[in-house]
């Protein structure tokens, strides 16, 4: 946020808003909303800019239809606002995404009574409580509703499903799963970087930022994207690209936005395509402005695979890959398919 935009705004206001700032920064997203919230009270609400602001607060937190009112009041403001104009776009697409993944009646059952006796309070961490089945055992925050958490059962027994028979796999073991809201913690506490809400490291976990129940959509395509990793993992023995890896997690976990494709024409309009050579890093080693960049990338290329070679033919690359072929030659052997042959992958 500019200063000079707010500079006669009352200065306790003022200091909220830059307190808002900071905490979005931090990836507190629900402390965000309230400094921006307390400083609307006490002025500045003829200022498009915070509103689209505290907008994109709420739409870090799931809540698309606060975040879509928010800049309908920026836009009566300033009705030409770029800013505002594409931050709708991008929820709008975001929303549409999300809640399509799980628009399902599975999850307006109520859980039955014999659920309540699996869900138990955690012997060792009492903030958390613990569900146990044959597939996977989930740690997930004591506050999160039984509805929620029964919710959730659903949509791993789905991922089990629906991701196994895409890939070919099953994990052979029971699955161990975290689920931790980041707003009852402190940054310092946090297990994951502030830029990821996911890890696969033998074991799931999953990150999110709620005052209450976190947004199922969601959750859930952090879930499938993590569970790749977990069976691509096993199928290739540890010996993936990274590059092959996130792109198949990210383009099998949800679609891609419009607003991402666009992003996409840009880098190589402007020349800005990362090479192979960046792609084959962990993304979090590449700066942060080209992170963004090489999820999508990585999942326009296998997008394109996928379309073009079907995924029993992507089931034949990752098993070559885990005999320690190289790359390119398990590429050309299985999809019929040279490195030049991919849009998006950068050689040069």
């Amino acid at each position: 946020m500019k200063a000079v935009h707010l500079r006669h705004t009352n200065s306790l206001a003022l200091s909220h808003f830059r307190q808002a700032t900071l905490s979005y920064g931090q990836a507190c997203y629900v402390e965000a909303i309230q400094h921006y919230l307390a400083g609307l009270k006490l002025g500045a609400a003829q200022h498009h800019y915070v509103y689209a602001d505290l907008a994109k607060a709420y739409e870090m937190v799931g809540e698309w239809d606060t975040a879509l009112a928010c800049l309908d009041i920026a836009l009566r403001l300033c009705q030409d606002s770029t800013t505002a104009l594409r931050r709708k776009a991008r929820i709008i697409d975001e929303k549409t995404c999300y809640d399509g993944l799980v628009c399902s009646d599975d999850l307006r059952q109520p859980p039955p009574q014999e659920f309540y006796k699996r869900l138990n309070v955690d012997t060792v961490v009492p903030s958390q409580q613990r569900v146990n089945s044959k597939i996977f055992s989930l740690t997930c925050p004591v506050a999160m509703s039984p509805q929620t958490v029964w919710n959730i059962c659903q949509l791993i027994h789905r991922t089990y499903a629906e991701l196994g028979e895409i890939l070919g796999h099953y994990p052979r073991s029971i699955v161990p799963i975290s689920i931790r809201n980041t707003n009852d913690i402190t940054t310092s506490q946090r297990s994951l970087p502030q830029w990821s809400s996911g890890c696969y490291d033998g074991s799931i976990h999953l990150a999110y930022c709620a005052a209450r129940e976190p947004v199922l959509g969601i959750l859930y395509a952090l879930l499938r994207h993590e569970w790749v990793h977990l069976l691509v993992y096993h199928l290739t023995d540890g010996c993936c690209p990274v590059w092959i890896n996130e792109g198949l997690a990210q383009s099998i976990a949800r679609p891609m936005f419009q607003f991402e494709r666009f992003k996409l024409q840009q880098a190589i309009q402007t020349r800005q395509q990362l090479s192979l050579d960046a792609l084959s890093k962990p993304f979090s080693q590449l700066p942060a402005k080209y992170r963004k960049l090489a999820y999508i990338q990585s999942a326009a290329i296998f997008e394109y695979i996928t379309q073009q070679c079907g995924y029993s033919k992507i089931r034949d690359l990752l098993r070559q890959l885990g005999t320690g072929i190289p790359t390119a030659l398990a590429i050309k052997q299985t999809l019929g398919l040279t490195l030049k042959d991919i849009p998006f992958l950068d050689i040069s």
